[in-house]
């Protein structure tokens, strides 16, 4: 019985998880990459500012 269960839910689990992780996974490298550029804006900006 315990094996049937197993059996039964293990295609559905990792596809479900895989979906989230990967969504999620996304949203943080979307959310570097702005604080990364804007970091770099600023860093651009004080270089421009201190070379006047």
């Amino acid at each position: 019985m315990r094996n049937i269960m197993s059996s039964a839910f293990q295609p559905l689990r990792p596809h479900r998880i895989t979906r989230g992780n990967r969504q999620m996974r996304e949203k943080r490298t979307a959310w570097a990459l702005i604080a990364f550029s804007v970091v770099l804006a600023c860093v651009e900006l004080y270089i421009v500012y201190s070379a006047l």
